[in-house]
């Protein structure tokens, strides 16, 4: 999986929310995220975000610091300003992310690179709520014919992500020929996912999180949906701790506990954030540059 620092820019806007309104994606700013940095703020940021007039995110320059490159990732959008695709190119890699709506809710997601879809996800949300509850992914034997220039395409890293269990499968698998499935399901208490139950099926593995909040202080990355990588955007606050445990037939094989410690601006948004991870505990720290309204 892609380092903290994506995790965290998942989500740059926010949900329209009222207490007598559902949840939508629809793309309105709250703290408007300029820059990202990981470890330092010397040097180039990790990302640097572009706007519009309307307060759209239009591209993200992603630098990667291993080879010294600018990744760009562009964003179109539809009239009611959700997100249409997100799209990436070089001579290398021709890749996109396309989301479908229902009622301005994103209901599917599909991955392609060069034309073809690799991957899909489908979303079950709380009919009363509207809340996700369920995520089904699907990985094909297509996915998986391709999986070694997957791996390292910089889109799919940025905004979906490489999951450690289906990576362990396909090394593992000397035939390559895989189908894999994974089954999400996520429990909320309020505007706050407290625990993510992930299944796969084929394999007998389970992954449970728990999640603890500081209600006091708000995440600025609330809002967008899960193409920019995974669940952390769909909570309000700012977590304090991720506690994970990885099931084999039912046996635990690994526990990993997670801390972030906030340093905050004025309006309660971090402008920094610690994550120590076990079983090294070595802090890792990420800085965060807001644009002034």
């Amino acid at each position: 999986m892609k380092k903290i620092v994506y995790l965290l820019f998942i989500s740059v806007l926010v949900f329209t929310l009222s207490s007598c309104n559902k949840d939508e994606d629809v793309y309105k700013t709250k703290h408007k995220i300029y820059k990202i940095w990981e470890i330092s703020e010397v040097g180039d940021p990790d990302q640097t975000f572009t706007y519009d007039k309307d307060n759209l995110i239009t591209s993200i320059d992603d630098y990667h610091e291993e080879d010294s490159t600018h990744y760009h990732f562009n964003f179109t959008y539809n009239k009611d300003n959700t997100v249409n695709t997100i799209e990436h190119s070089s001579s290398l890699y021709v890749e996109s992310v396309q989301l479908y709506y229902m009622d301005k809710l994103v209901n599917r997601m599909t991955y392609s690179m060069n034309g073809q879809a690799r991957l899909e996800l489908i979303f079950h949300r709380d009919p009363e709520t509207t809340k996700i509850t369920e995520i089904y992914e699907h990985y094909d034997v297509d996915f998986f014919t391709g999986f070694d220039k997957i791996a390292s395409a910089p889109l799919f890293n940025s905004f979906i992500g490489l999951n450690d269990v289906v990576s362990a499968y396909y090394k593992n698998n000397t035939s390559k020929s895989l189908t894999l499935h994974c089954i999400r399901t996520i429990q909320f208490s309020g505007n706050n996912i407290t625990k993510i139950h992930e299944s796969y099926p084929e394999y007998s593995t389970e992954i449970t999180q728990d999640l603890t909040y500081d209600t006091l202080s708000f995440n600025p990355f609330y809002g967008l949906p899960y193409t920019y990588k995974g669940l952390l955007g769909f909570s309000e606050n700012n977590q304090i701790s991720n506690y994970t445990l990885n099931f084999l037939n039912g046996v635990v094989t690994s526990d990993i506990s997670t801390s972030y410690q906030y340093y905050l601006d004025d309006e309660k948004f971090p402008r920094r954030i610690v994550t120590r991870k076990s079983p090294d505990f070595v802090p890792v720290n990420t800085y965060i540059l807001y644009q002034l309204p």
